[in-house]
């Protein structure tokens, strides 16, 4: 089982957003018991949703840190996401690269790797790993 990876940047931006949110969502709620004269709308309100959208971040940050980005597992090319794609290895009929992406074609699918967000050592083992299938 080989491991596609993705950038460390990528997985650096979801935590530290999820840290901002978590803590802009912290002061809103604690301003918002300081100066209770916010009528109109609640600071605690809008706090409680910056700090929900941190966690989800978090979560986020999470999933994709175990997961990764995609998984070569039996001749198969798994994509990791909520509900995860699939193609197997030996019904790709072509391959096409296309403003920064690779396109897998099969009879009936397209599988699109989105190369912006691999690893530059990942994508190197991914390319190596569609040459012994002999594709090109």
């Amino acid at each position: 089982m080989t491991k596609i990876r993705y950038t460390k940047e990528r997985l650096r931006s979801n935590s530290r957003m999820g840290i901002f949110f978590v803590a802009i969502g912290i002061i809103l709620v604690l301003i918002s018991f300081i100066t209770s004269e916010w009528k109109e709308i609640s600071l605690a309100s809008i706090g409680i949703g910056q700090i929900g959208a941190g966690i989800f971040m978090f979560i986020i940050y999470y999933f994709e840190n175990k997961k990764q980005y995609l998984t070569l597992k039996n001749g198969e090319l798994i994509k990791n996401s909520l509900f995860p794609k699939k193609i197997k290895l030996a019904e790709i009929k072509s391959i096409k690269e296309f403003a920064g992406d690779l396109k897998l074609i099969t009879q009936n699918t397209e599988f699109i790797i989105d190369t912006q967000i691999v690893e530059p050592n990942s994508l190197e083992e991914l390319k190596n790993e569609l040459k012994n299938y002999n594709l090109k």
